[in-house]
């Protein structure tokens, strides 16, 4: 199972340093998703860099 994250790279009290946002079965699904999320957050937030929209393979189901 993947998992569609966004890490902030700021400190921000009361908000998680890692949320996960969707969680697709194929790293395709995923990329596909995180390439459409990241391309509206830049657009919406162009001067906002203090977060990451990642893919990345969810350790409790890599088996």
């Amino acid at each position: 199972m993947w998992l569609l994250i966004m890490i902030l790279l700021n400190t921000v009290p009361g908000l998680e340093k890692i949320t996960v946002l969707n969680t697709f079965a194929t790293s395709e699904e995923c990329q596909s998703e995180r390439n459409r999320v990241g391309f509206e957050m830049a657009a919406a937030y162009p001067y906002e860099r203090d977060f990451i929209i990642a893919c990345r393979l969810n350790p409790k189901h890599s088996s």
